[in-house]
């Protein structure tokens, strides 16, 4: 009797399932107890998911490397948070959002063809945003994350050996994951980028530790800084140069209006005002005059040999008037009789006898005129 009793105690007192490597084809002849908490189902040949509504207080289900295509009736483990399906025809992951206490969800490596990609349905992933902590999406083909979203409170992300081409693949979605401390991307395309490692730690913000494997140093997250305080900057710069051009095109879209339908405008016409409406791109155009500049006479430059021989010869005039006050006969006078002070003196200039009265430099002016046709100096 003693030894039934313990036996009984034993079995009362079972929170572990080993059921693992037993090739069995379905979940059968599993008796529930309120005290089994994790189950061990794992490499063997299920194909479906059943008759497991009875383990209310299960925490822990493995179902890794079987032939599951489909989750689902998991809707009665209501106290589940460790869930693992790794290695099996799962196409997409969905029923879940009824797994409230739900913490962990491993569904890596699924066994698809080429044609099928893995799926996340919105509902579900919207459901799990408030106590999913852990994914591990390893080896799915993915070529976005765009489904993750919602995952407010995920801590670790485990996504290496996708499809992720570049880093603006990644964070977008991994900004959004605001408590997300551990990421794991080895093995994907977009670790080759320039400045990953950088791009994706200013992505996820300063509680991200561990990236890849790795440590996030402080020396690349001052480098960080430095560098979203040079970004914030430039595009700073950027917009106040935009409003700037903006303003400049505004302005200039109001000069083209203007001159396109005209302005009103007041001038002066023979001592009296006219104001009208006068349009700028008219060919009969009214413009204002303009005040007259007041012209500086110059002095001529003489370069006709006539005209120097006619300066000569009032030169011979002036030297003439001399000679007759001093008394000197200079040769060039005609004719010096008679005494009285009115006689008039003669010379020669271009064989022509012309009187001393007649002023030379008006006869010089004439004779400049026919030769060059130079402007009037009177």
């Amino acid at each position: 009797m003693k030894h039934k009793k313990s036996s009984k105690k034993a079995n009362t007192n079972l929170t572990h399932i080993y059921l693992n490597d037993k090739n069995i084809t379905q979940i059968t002849n599993i008796y529930p107890t309120k005290r089994i908490l994790v189950l061990y189902l794992h490499n063997n040949q299920i194909s479906r998911i059943e008759k497991l509504g009875g383990f209310t207080h299960l925490t822990h289900l493995y179902l890794q490397w079987n032939n599951l295509r489909k989750i689902e009736n998991l809707d009665g483990l209501k106290n589940l948070k460790q869930l693992y399906l790794g290695y099996n025809k799962i196409a997409k992951l969905e029923n879940l959002g009824n797994l409230k206490k739900l913490e962990q969800i491993h569904i890596e490596r699924q066994l698809l063809d080429g044609t099928t990609r893995f799926e996340f349905d919105d509902d579900c992933m919207k459901a799990l945003a408030n106590h999913l902590k852990v994914l591990n999406i390893k080896k799915l083909r993915l070529t976005h994350l765009t489904a993750l979203e919602p995952l407010w409170k995920l801590e670790v992300l485990l996504a290496s050996e996708n499809n992720f081409k570049s880093t603006e693949d990644i964070t977008p979605v991994i900004s959004a994951l605001y408590s997300l401390r551990v990421l794991d991307l080895q093995g994907c395309v977009a670790q080759k980028d320039v400045h990953y490692r950088e791009k994706v730690t200013a992505a996820a913000g300063h509680k991200l530790l561990l990236l890849d494997g790795k440590m996030i140093s402080q020396s690349t997250r001052n480098f960080i800084k430095n560098f979203q305080t040079i970004k914030q900057e430039k595009k700073r710069r950027a917009l106040a140069a935009g409003s700037e051009e903006k303003a400049k095109t505004a302005d200039n879209s109001k000069c083209s209006l203007d001159s396109s339908t005209g302005s009103e405008s007041t001038f002066t016409v023979g001592g009296g005002h006219i104001r009208g409406h006068f349009p700028t791109n008219s060919l009969f155009q009214v413009t204002p005059r303009r005040p007259v500049c007041p012209r500086v006479p110059r002095k001529p430059v003489i370069r006709s040999p006539v005209l120097l021989k006619t300066m000569s010869a009032h030169f011979s005039d002036e030297m003439f008037g001399r000679a007759e006050i001093r008394g000197l006969d200079s040769g060039l006078v005609m004719s010096e009789r008679g005494g009285s002070q009115n006689n008039n003196i003669g010379v020669m200039l271009q064989g022509k006898v012309m009187k001393a009265e007649v002023p030379v430099f008006k006869e010089k002016i004439r004779v400049q005129r026919k030769v060059q046709s130079l402007p009037s100096i009177d």
